[in-house]
């Protein structure tokens, strides 16, 4: 087995592995890294090639930590071929040898020397994995909502909850009109200031923590750039009410699903149910424009609850799925552990911070 690491020019046929294999996800497309860059972190890619067969592709995001350290994160990856068997034969997608997976790790070592640890999230099982590694907390979803778009718009709306559907066509009957825009000037579109301004302001009235104004921002500009040309595909959702914006949400698309990433909602006018026409107006342009699944991005919160925004996702019916988890294996144990510390202490000052912002 040999390790390429991919160069500009590889984008396309990189892409085109990753969207083409059940376990693909926008966050190991090419653009992904292009954004990560943008933050100031470093993208690579690489093959995982079995003769002349691509059997993984993964993208590894370099981290920087205090003092000039660093670490290796693989978002939603790697990305291993479907029905890939190292002996030979068809076995079902995830089950990569822990030989393949040792090798891995092996050239990443070798690779990123200075690397205090790797972070590997996966959306497939792999063999071996927990023996070798320490889990740790989920930095993306580990439970998700999937909605499969091959079914006729009759048969989403049946297997949705009862009242769901009701609030569909209650907001209908309300007036509330959906709009959309695939976002291609950076700074420009209708409705974008007050849509930002609904996603940072539902993450505050609900007390979870999100990404300043600025990443935002920063985020649809970039995207925006990438649009015409790009896999990643970005759209702005906006559901208003006698043209005041009462919900919106950004939806990314890559390969054949479209998943649900930000959204917000105002704290009045509750009763047009805007939010689940949103949804259900985008899950039909996504069957139009031919992909098959849409993902809701997350069922459940860092410690395994399902607060209201879950039990509203869950109303759309679908398919709940489980991933494995994120993983850390350490290569400067010394390090890492003063890393967790650091981490811990963090998280308790912000919950701290949190809990004095409800007394005030």
């Amino acid at each position: 087995m040999d390790i390429i690491e991919l160069l500009e020019k590889d984008k396309s046929r990189y892409n085109s592995f990753v969207t083409s294999q059940k376990s693909g996800s926008f966050l190991q497309s090419w653009e992904w890294g292009m954004w990560q860059e943008k933050l100031g972190k470093k993208a690579f890619r690489f093959f995982l090639e079995d003769g002349n067969q691509v059997v993984a592709s993964l993208q590894v995001i370099k981290s920087p930590l205090p003092m000039g350290k660093y670490y290796l994160y693989v978002p939603y990856g790697p990305v291993i071929k479907d029905n890939f068997s190292a002996e030979g034969g068809s076995r079902s997608a995830g089950q990569f040898s822990i030989f393949n997976f040792q090798f891995l790790l092996q050239e990443l070592r070798q690779m990123f020397p200075g690397a205090v640890f790797i972070r590997i999230e996966p959306k497939d099982r792999i063999k071996g994995l927990p023996s070798i590694a320490k889990k740790t907390t989920n930095i993306q979803p580990g439970k998700t909502l999937i909605i499969d778009l091959s079914k006729s718009e009759d048969q989403l709306l049946a297997e949705m909850h009862q009242k769901t559907r009701y609030n569909i066509k209650l907001a209908q009957r309300h007036g509330v009109q959906v709009v959309s825009e695939p976002l291609v000037v950076p700074g420009h579109g209708l409705y974008v200031k007050e849509a930002l301004d609904l996603i940072t302001q539902t993450a505050d009235r609900q007390d979870f923590q999100t990404f300043p104004r600025a990443y935002y921002e920063q985020f649809l500009d970039f995207f925006a750039l990438q649009n015409s040309a790009g896999e990643v595909k970005i759209y702005l959702y906006k559901a208003l009410l006698d043209r005041e914006l009462l919900t919106a949400a950004i939806m990314v698309d890559f390969g054949n699903t479209r998943t649900y990433l930000f959204g917000g909602s105002a704290a009045h006018h509750r009763e047009a149910m805007a939010p689940h026409l949103l949804h259900f107006t985008a899950m039909q342009d996504a069957k139009k424009l031919g992909l098959s699944f849409y993902d809701f991005w997350g069922v459940e919160t860092a410690s395994g609850g399902q607060p209201g925004f879950v039990r509203f996702k869950l109303g759309f019916g679908g398919r709940t799925v489980e991933y494995p988890g994120a993983y850390d294996i350490a290569h400067r144990k010394p390090l890492y552990h003063a890393y967790k510390t650091l981490r811990r202490v963090n998280r308790t000052w912000l919950y701290m911070k949190m809990l004095h912002k409800k007394i005030k």
